[in-house]
């Protein structure tokens, strides 16, 4: 199952941001209480699911931290949930919302319960989820091909009618104990929870990786089971949970409406309209006050080592690497005449660096390090391989009025803009807010 780069972080970030209006109410609350927002519950033992989870990457992360993201997504989520223009952007990730949350569930709960679920894997013997089929896999291209072949030009998914068929085929049927009822997972159970690309590898009638795509289906629902069955928490408690990662959800969805968060093929129109309403004034007072953002090199002087192969190239890097001086590797390897002047480039500054690729790579790389080679073609059509030598930099600042600082500072001042705005969302709902915090439980 392929997991996002978000899925942590976003039922984890609940714990990273703080700041707002302070808690309004403290107690008494019964133990099994920790907080009541607008009247609904975060019991404790749902607390502590994400404690020990936001612990296994941050171990001094205090209880109350975390309890405090709890209660922010609860009220941001109901912010979400009013807005008329609020959605899910389920196109930025390929994947519907009861996916997105099931992999979410996933993440939680296999963090948060690492060890409890290593050894219960191994007294069930689930080292394999497919150990627990308890019918071989349906996976018979031919049954399979009516349900998953695209009519082209139409379609770039199932029509309803193949929905309709893949909902009733069954693929896997499987348990976990022998008091468990036999359970079933349909066609249509694992076409909907992947993303476009997935889903096209299951059109292509790919059998290995439905195969693995069952296999770690089974494995989340082994989780699922494990956790609703064994962890210990009442029904309420994982209500609770399930409620808490909608809360993320709808906060992140929230965010994104707000232009603070994009995916990195995402437009963020938020913040491209606010950067152009950014006045000169506020560039030229963040350029004043950020002035080390806008640092670029002037001008190098470097040397250069060429010679006429990757072996002869990699073998002589190797020597550098190991101590040859950059002078004595020029003097005895180097094959253009200016070996006998140390392979010296001189000085090249922002213009001189256009006339040739190999000077403006020499421009950007690390000063006092020899760089490993680079293959460059030759003008008579002959490659060459050069390493090259940065002695010294000089930098300079960036012109404020020039296009890339209005651009940078633009952008960067409207995120500050749209951060004030949802800092002051946030203290205003939960002024708003009946909040009701359990000390006793932090």
């Amino acid at each position: 199952m392929a997991m996002h780069r978000w899925m942590l972080a976003i039922v984890l970030a609940v714990v990273a941001v703080g700041g707002y209006a302070g808690w309004q109410q403290w107690g008494p609350l019964p133990d099994t209480v920790a907080a009541r927002v607008d009247g609904d519950v975060i019991p404790s033992a749902t607390l502590d699911v994400f404690v020990a989870a936001a612990r296994r990457s941050e171990p001094d992360i205090s209880r109350e931290r975390v309890l405090k993201g709890l209660v922010e997504n609860r009220l941001l989520a109901a912010v979400a949930n009013a807005r008329d223009d609020h959605h899910a952007h389920p196109e930025r990730v390929g994947y519907d919302p009861v996916t997105r949350h099931e992999q979410q569930r996933f993440k939680l709960i296999r963090t948060a319960y690492a060890d409890a679920l290593r050894k219960a894997v191994n007294e069930d013997g689930m080292g394999n989820s497919l150990d627990s089929l308890t019918a071989p896999l349906a996976l018979s291209r031919e049954a399979l091909a009516p349900m998953l072949t695209l009519e082209q030009a139409l379609y770039s998914t199932m029509t309803d009618d193949q929905q309709q068929a893949a909902s009733n085929y069954v693929l896997a049927r499987y348990r976990f104990a022998d008091d468990q009822p036999e359970q079933t997972l349909t066609l249509w159970d694992l076409y909907r929870r992947q993303n476009i690309q997935l889903k096209v590898q299951m059109h292509n009638l790919n059998l290995d990786f439905m195969r693995e795509a069952v296999k770690q289906q089974l494995t989340m629902a082994y989780v699922f089971y494990w956790f609703e069955q064994q962890a210990g928490l009442s029904s309420a408690a994982i209500a609770a949970v399930d409620r808490s990662i909608d809360d993320a959800l709808q906060r992140e969805s929230l965010m994104h409406d707000m232009g603070l968060m994009q995916d990195i093929h995402d437009d963020n129109p938020q913040l491209r309209e606010l950067a152009a309403q950014v006045s000169d004034g506020q560039i030229a007072d963040y350029y004043a006050a950020n002035r080390e953002q806008f640092i670029r090199v002037e001008r190098v002087r470097a040397r250069h080592l060429r010679v006429s192969s990757q072996q002869q190239a990699d073998r002589v890097y190797a020597l550098i690497q190991d101590g040859l001086s950059f002078d004595q590797a020029v003097a005895d390897y180097s094959v253009t005449p200016d070996r006998e002047q140390g392979g010296d480039l001189g000085w090249i500054d922002r213009q001189s660096r256009q006339d040739h690729w190999t000077r403006a790579l020499a421009f950007v790389q690390p000063e006092g390090a020899v760089s490993p080679p680079f293959r460059s073609p030759g003008a008579d059509g002959a490659p060459y391989w050069e390493l090259f030598l940065v002695e010294e930099k000089v930098t300079g600042y960036q012109s404020l009025d020039s296009e890339s600082v209005r651009y940078r500072a633009g952008r960067a001042v409207a995120q500050e803009l749209l951060q004030q705005r949802f800092q002051s969302l946030l203290a205003e709902v939960t002024e708003q807010a009946s909040l009701r915090i359990n000390p006793a439980v932090l």
